[in-house]
């Protein structure tokens, strides 16, 4: 019997022709018609197998394939999937919690405390005194200067004492090698350099929060000396001391106030961008809603339940979004104020009646932008 051999398949112009000597031994090769396959319907085949293929890499790019995976908010749970409201009811009440803590404040310790101001204390134990805690880059000397010279100097208003502080990690060590420990020098120039046991990236904002929030908590190292308010800003923020003032008293320290402003969202599922949050990190369609990181005001019963809370909610790389998950599972509403802008925009003469805080300012803009405003007298 013969040895079959394979089909060789062989081009020529538009058409394919199948060799097929050798597929049939007995038979008349020559009455058989070559098998002809269209090259044009071979190319569209193609051609869609790649458009398909682009079309699927596109969706992954821009984060659709994540969105079609991703849980309904009505699903929202957080780990370590505890009741926090009734952990934070039983450490208010004295009470020990039913729970290991998911994260230890005895392991959140700052390296550098700013310095204790005792003409303080006496406001600090009613309601009259503001803490303002500066969320800033460790390398950015400027704007804590600007902010030192202008607002930041502010220490009475309105029968409120304030006291702003600055809150940075530490340099990496490339920095400290060329630069030296600056850090430490500044805060033992000016006594007001709050620097936490990790390096200072973007990343690492949420140590920042719960720097603030621990510092809140136990102003002066004190359980007690929990601050009536607190506003934690951004260092490229203006703030106006007066409508900060008047927005305080408007509220009791006893209120529950997460206040700044507020956003609905969810998330950034673009990939290749700093923000994109994966499914991994985050599997549902919508964060809970909370404020902006830039600015937000907090009184002394929310800073509290914060500090609780924060020791059973695992942590996430945004502290603003963290904030808001925190705030959801004490069900706490956040509190929306427009005169707390994030966005950048021209303030006029008539804003600065009510505006508390404005976003988007250099060192040097903050700097010309307040001696404008105290040569006017509407500082």
């Amino acid at each position: 019997m013969s040895q079959w051999r394979s089909c060789r398949p062989y081009c020529n112009d538009d058409v394919v022709f199948i060799d097929v000597i050798g597929l049939f031994p007995d038979s008349d090769v020559g009455s058989l018609t070559p098998m002809r396959l269209p090259r044009c319907k071979r190319n569209r085949l193609f051609d869609a197998a790649i458009a398909c293929l682009a079309v699927v890499v596109v969706l992954w790019a821009i984060g659709l394939l994540d969105h079609l995976l991703e849980k309904p908010f009505s699903e929202f749970r957080w780990p370590p999937y505890i009741d926090v409201r009734l952990e934070v009811a039983l450490e208010l009440n004295g009470s020990s919690p039913m729970h290991l803590y998911e994260n230890d404040w005895a392991y959140f310790r700052a390296k550098t405390l700013p310095h204790c101001e005792e003409d303080n204390s006496e406001s600090i134990s009613t309601r009259n005194f503001i803490l303002i805690a500066v969320k800033s880059a460790a390398q950015n000397f400027a704007n804590r200067a600007a902010i030192r010279s202008t607002w930041g100097a502010v220490k009475r208003q309105s029968g409120y004492s304030l006291r702003t502080i600055f809150l940075v990690g530490d340099l990496h060590s490339e920095h400290k090698n060329k630069m030296g420990d600056v850090l430490v020098r500044e805060a033992d120039q000016y006594g007001d350099l709050l620097i936490g046991d990790y390096i200072d990236a973007y990343r690492n904002n949420t140590l920042k929060f719960l720097s603030a929030v621990q510092l809140s908590f136990s102003y002066c190292s004190t359980a007690e000396n929990t601050v009536p308010f607190a506003l934690l800003v951004d260092d490229d923020y203006f703030v106006s001391i007066r409508s900060l003032v008047a927005e305080v008293k408007r509220h009791r320290s006893t209120q529950r106030i997460y206040m700044g402003w507020r956003f609905d969202s969810g998330p950034f599922r673009l990939r290749f961008h700093k923000h994109r949050v994966s499914l991994d990190a985050y599997p549902f369609d919508r964060f809970p809603p909370y404020i902006s990181a830039g600015a937000v005001l907090i009184s002394r019963a929310a800073i509290r339940e914060f500090y609780y809370g924060i020791q059973h909610v695992r942590l996430f790389n945004y502290d603003d979004i963290y904030t808001g998950i925190v705030a959801y599972l004490l069900a706490m509403p956040p509190l929306h104020n427009p005169q707390m802008r994030f966005w950048p925009s021209a303030i006029t003469k008539q804003d600065l009646s009510h505006l508390i805080c404005a976003h988007g300012f250099t060192s040097k803009q903050l700097i010309d932008f307040y001696d404008i405003i105290v040569k006017q007298g509407l500082n």
